[in-house]
């Protein structure tokens, strides 16, 4: 992980960094993997091509073994506004995003393009540049941000609601549709725009990353495991967990086992003798 304190309120973070804006805003895109985000006891969820805008949000997150990232944090507590006026004005852009009434983005080609350059280049390009490609992000990010809200985003809420807390059912669409008395369609592409993924992606995953804390925190059997979250063949709650945390159970569940081990054995400098 790398920071970069570009302005005095302006920071970016190129790996998977989980530290969201202590005042102000964070925007983070998801260059690969996905990350799980739990904000007031809602999840959301972060894949690669797009971006999540929290706004002095406290949140849980969790991803896959292979999850990378660039942040930029922006600290509209600090007085100083030393990149307004340079290129943009960021109160605009930090107007528009308080504005918003989700988290999740699609990014275009063009935010794409830069974040991945920001990535892939931070350790080569020196301040100077980093600082005008993330104007240039935060510009790009400002043009194309709608301060929209859908009419069914309150109903969207509650289906995510009924989702996670019963995480060994199976909902279909048709299922969703008519409980929430919506439209198949408008139905899923209100939950992709709201949740960040499709409605059967947002329950895999779901109960994969409830899969990987029972894993990761408990004695638990696998096979336990699986059938807490729905699955009761090994083969096909394996094949899952691999496509969303990217690592086989068994795997992902002994090297948890071997960190706790080392953190009961471990004596701070302090209980030394």
């Amino acid at each position: 992980m790398n920071e970069y304190w570009l302005f005095p309120d302006i920071k970016l973070i190129c790996g998977a960094d989980k530290t969201s804006a202590q005042y102000g805003i964070s925007i983070t895109y998801c260059i690969n993997g996905i990350r799980e985000y739990c904000i007031d006891g809602r999840y959301f969820y972060l894949k690669a091509g797009n971006y999540i805008i929290l706004r002095n949000d406290n949140f849980i997150s969790a991803e896959s073994s292979e999850f990378s990232a660039a942040t930029v944090i922006i600290d509209d507590k600090n007085a100083s506004n030393s990149a307004d006026n340079i290129l943009f004005d960021i109160s605009i852009l930090t107007d528009k995003l308080y504005q918003q009434s989700r988290y999740i983005f699609t990014a275009n080609e063009d935010i794409s393009r830069i974040f991945t350059e920001i990535c892939t280049n931070c350790c080569t390009y020196d301040t100077s540049m980093l600082r005008i490609k993330t104007i240039e992000a935060l510009m790009l990010i400002s043009n194309y941000i709608e301060t929209t809200t859908s009419d069914n985003y309150s109903k969207i809420k509650l289906a995510g609601e009924l989702i996670c807390s019963n995480i060994s059912s199976h909902f279909t669409i048709s299922q969703l549709s008519d409980f929430f008395e919506l439209n198949p369609t408008t139905l899923k592409n209100a939950f992709k725009q709201y949740h960040g993924c499709p409605v059967y992606s947002y329950v895999k995953n779901r109960k994969m990353f409830r899969a990987a804390e029972l894993l990761s925190t408990s004695d638990m059997r696998i096979i336990d495991i699986a059938e807490e979250v729905g699955y009761c063949n090994a083969s096909k709650f394996s094949s899952a967990f691999r496509e969303v945390i990217g690592k086989n159970p068994k795997h992902y569940q002994t090297e948890h086992k071997k960190l706790r081990a080392q953190q009961i054995h471990f004596i701070p400098e302090n209980f030394a003798y």
